[in-house]
């Protein structure tokens, strides 16, 4: 949180924080959100897939949004403050909407925007309210920028200051404008609204650009102040001794006690893909652990926790998120030796502790669970296909094995399949179909579910009138075949688009399960039985000790700081024995219930011997822009995308990654927000404002960023969890850790320094600068013999960056001289090394290491 003053006995002041050189007016009251579901003119689209991942998603703008923003624009908000007598308390109930609800302190933990942001499956028109009173010394002319995703409309004093409208879908607009603050207190009050579609950057950001030096003053009762103050400051400074908790109690550190007048606290845990819960837990006075559930009774996720609490009628509220792993199903995947008796725990697990959807309802269906509570998963998942929500599609494919294998069981009720069955004909299945829904059709994952899924219902019901496209299904099957076919030609020409990525193989891996088991094209079946080959090719050639270790080309949170619940490692230890049993259902349902057995031949790849280096370059993506190159020992694993766009920005692109453990992972990015555990894609930890410049050889990668002065993140970090290492220890730029026999360098150019405080508490290294040279260096016993030897072998590379060249230098202690710069050669020993022109199943070499 930021510095905060008191001045006077009945107000919270807080400075505004300091943003490059400007005062972010970031503490403001907030109504809740006001939501309404909105529909259009049903229409059709156009575009090719992937082609959004190199020139973005806002070259398919979805024709609804269009529709929105034209009626938007021609209808003035209203002066929603006219009718108040006086400015708002905390707690105090907004009037002029139909909920009622009460205003509430926007706590923003270090972020620079007012947000709410979040994933809505249907079109979702989305309103708020502001307030905010800030004080300046002197009455002047005062410039502010604005910024704002969707519309943010603005009154100072009562005047009206700007109406700015942009709605640029999950892209940050500004403009600058200028208004007149008195000596004093001023009131501010803003009206922010945007068109929900899916992932929805949902904020607006007010900078003062002045030189003046103001403060927020908010109202609120006098004995309230204090209490409020140290209950920001406690959750300020809460954190997670680690990121993982595996078969324990789920414990939140608070090295600041929150006040004796907060005895309770409202918890909804989970996630927006998973869904949510809630309960209520009870305080104890000085609590220093906060027990937030047990592991064993969430299951395996990755888990954010959304804390509220109330100090009297101030409501505060933080999210905090960590990985929970469900030790229960351990001993029993210990001993399953063959895939049968993994298919089958596998279907036990999500049966049990699965997130509520089609896929955990046929589980339960197959392991005899209870009919009727799968019944009623079921019927939700069909609500959500009734209703195209984003991502059904992904679960929609489910329909076609529960009507094949139950429908005669006599489980259901006529009433039942009758609404399956017209959830399956009402359905919109490509672009050429017209609709007002916010469904995303254009990545490689999602064109094969919704061509999977209008093949399985073409076959289905041939004879049936499709009533959106008011085509047969013999032409949507027909249509089907057709394009998958050309799916099946793109992907074994291309690879994963969003190569490697460990959020969306089980996405095409569902899809392509379900053509294996159900087309009656035998074409389609053989193709769908190679690219699941091509799949597990990637999984196996890149998991360590488990789970996936690699660069990837579509990255979230929940998949970087949560391998053990990622959908690869439960394929590669259901396929091989190899991995972690857990409750992923999308992929893993199919592939339980599927006599698809992975080619025997990369088990292999698995568990290398002390001695063995692997060693795998290949491209993906249209036209090979993916150039990867991943190096392994049974110690580490070191993967990066080489020389990938850099200085452009970044999405969801992972670009480099470390593993010794599936704990003790390690990576470098540039943060695209500052709010740790924010929404954006990217984010925090996912993908990077500003992509680097990235090469590797072996064990060595290096990186380089030259970001733009604009940028609101002037530093660059890297996750470095310290828990995780049997040791560590720093040395003038140098971080270095020991897990076991495997070792880990990390160097900064510009420095580092470690996050002492809040939710990354000793775990992130921060390095400031816009322009800055990184460098990992992975190692072993068997290379290096003990590691106080490979600390001081390495300290004695000797690394120079110029900053103004963008030029870097050094001497490894194995490679010997290395010379690069950005768009320059990589130079080992005076030798450029090239990585390119490998395709798709790329180069693999498996040997002993040189030493």
């Amino acid at each position: 949180m930021v510095e905060s003053t008191q001045d006077g006995t009945d107000t919270l002041n807080y400075k505004p924080m300091k943003l490059g050189g400007n005062q972010v007016i970031n503490h403001w009251l907030i109504s809740g959100i006001y939501t309404e579901p909105v529909t259009f003119v049903p229409t059709t689209m156009e575009g090719d897939i992937n082609d959004w991942l190199i020139d973005g998603f806002a070259i398919h703008e979805n024709p609804c949004r269009q529709e929105f923003v034209e009626h938007r624009r021609s209808q003035p908000v209203s002066r929603f403050f006219d009718q108040w007598s006086e400015f708002p308390s905390p707690g105090d109930p907004f009037r002029g909407e139909q909920d009622g609800m009460s205003w509430e302190i926007y706590s923003p933990w270090g972020n620079p925007r007012v947000e709410k942001s979040g994933f809505w499956f249907v079109p979702t028109h989305l309103r708020s309210y502001a307030a905010t009173r800030l004080v300046s010394p002197t009455a002047h002319k005062a410039s502010f920028r604005i910024k704002t995703y969707g519309s943010l409309t603005l009154w100072i004093n009562g005047e009206q200051v700007t109406d700015f409208a942009p709605f640029v879908r999950n892209k940050e607009q500004e403009i600058v404008i200028q208004a007149e603050l008195t000596a004093g207190v001023n009131e501010i009050y803003a009206c922010w609204e945007d068109l929900a579609e899916r992932d929805t950057m949902y904020a607006f950001a007010v900078e003062y650009l002045g030189n003046e030096e103001l403060h927020v003053s908010l109202p609120i009762a006098s004995h309230l102040v204090e209490p409020v103050r140290s209950a920001e400051r406690a959750l300020e400074q809460a954190y997670f001794p680690s990121d993982i908790f595996k078969g324990e109690q789920i414990k939140l550190k608070l090295p600041l006690s929150l006040p004796d007048i907060v005895r309770e606290m409202h918890v909804e845990y989970g996630n927006f893909f998973d869904g949510t819960e809630n309960k209520t837990i009870q305080i104890a006075e000085k609590e220093a652990d906060l027990v937030l559930g047990h592991t064993n009774e969430i299951g395996h996720h990755y888990v954010y926790f959304t804390l509220t609490i109330s100090v009297s009628n101030v409501v505060l509220t933080k999210k905090f998120g960590c990985q929970s792993y469900d030790t229960r199903y351990d001993e029993a995947a210990h001993q399953a030796k063959d895939i049968e008796t993994r298919k089958l725990l596998a279907l036990q697990c999500i049966a049990e502790k699965g997130s509520s959807n089609i896929h955990t309802a046929i589980a339960m269906l197959k392991t005899n669970g209870n009919v009727q509570d799968a019944e009623t998963m079921l019927l939700e998942g069909v609500e959500g296909i009734e209703e195209r929500k984003d991502c059904s599609d992904f679960y929609l494919v489910g329909l076609f094995r529960l009507w094949r294998d139950e429908r005669d069981s006599g489980l259901f009720s006529e009433a039942f399949w009758e609404r399956v069955k017209a959830s399956i004909l009402n359905y919109r299945y490509w672009i050429d179909e017209p609709g007002d829904d916010v469904m995303w059709f254009f990545s490689e994952n999602h064109a094969l579910l919704f061509h999977t899924n209008e093949l399985l219902a073409g076959q289905l019901f041939g004879e049936e009138m499709f009533t959106n496209s008011g085509e047969t299904g013999e032409v949507h099957r027909q249509k089907a075949e057709q394009r998958l076919a050309l799916w099946f030609e793109r992907f074994m020409e291309e690879g994963l688009a969003e190569w490697n990525s460990s959020a969306y193989i089980p996405i095409d891996a569902v899809g392509l399960l379900h053509i294996y088991e159900f087309a009656q094209n035998e074409q389609l079946r053989q193709q769908a039985k190679k690219a699941m080959d091509l799949l597990f090719y990637y999984i196996t050639i890149q998991m360590h000790q488990g789970v996936m270790s690699t660069t990837f080309g579509r990255s979230y949170e929940k998949e970087l700081l949560g391998s053990y619940a990622a959908g690869t490692t439960s394929m590669c230890w259901i396929g091989y024995g190899v991995g972690h049993v857990n409750n992923y259902s999308i992929s893993n349902v199919a592939l339980s219930l599927s006599d698809y057995i992975p080619p025997a031949a990369y088990q292999e790849h698995l568990l290398l011997e002390e001695n063995q280096q692997l060693t795998f370059t290949n491209q993906q993506g249209k036209g090979g822009y993916a150039r990867l190159y991943h190096y392994r020992t049974a110690e580490y694993a070191l993967s990066s995308i080489i020389r990938f766009r850099p200085g452009k920005p970044g999405y969801q692109e992972h670009v480099n990654h470390l593993s010794l453990s599936p704990e003790a992972q390690v990576w470098v990015n540039h943060p695209a927000e500052i709010y740790k555990h924010g929404d954006g894609r990217p984010c925090f930890w996912a993908g990077n404002g500003i992509l680097p410049d990235v090469v590797q050889h072996e064990a060595i990668a290096l990186m380089m960023f030259d970001i733009p002065a604009t940028h609101t993140s002037d530093w660059t970090h890297a996750y470095f969890p310290t828990s995780f290492f049997t040791t560590w220890e720093k040395h003038e730029n140098w971080y270095f850790g020991r897990l076991d026999k495997g070792y880990v360098a990390l160097y900064a150019a510009n420095g580092t320094s470690m996050e002492e405080n809040g939710v990354t508490r000793e775990r992130e290294l921060v390095s400031p600068g816009l322009r800055n040279a990184w460098i990992i260096r992975a190692g072993n016993e068997l290379q290096f013999g003990s590691f106080s030897h490979f600390v001081d072998q390495v300290r004695s590379s000797s690394p120079q960056f110029d900053s103004t060249s963008l030029t870097l230098s050094l001497t490894d202690p194995i490679y010997g001289s290395v010379q690069w710069g950005m768009n320059k050669p990589l130079l080992v020993q005076g030798e450029e090394i090239v990585h390119a022109g490998h395709g798709v199943r790329g180069q693999l070499h498996l040997d002993d290491i040189k030493r």
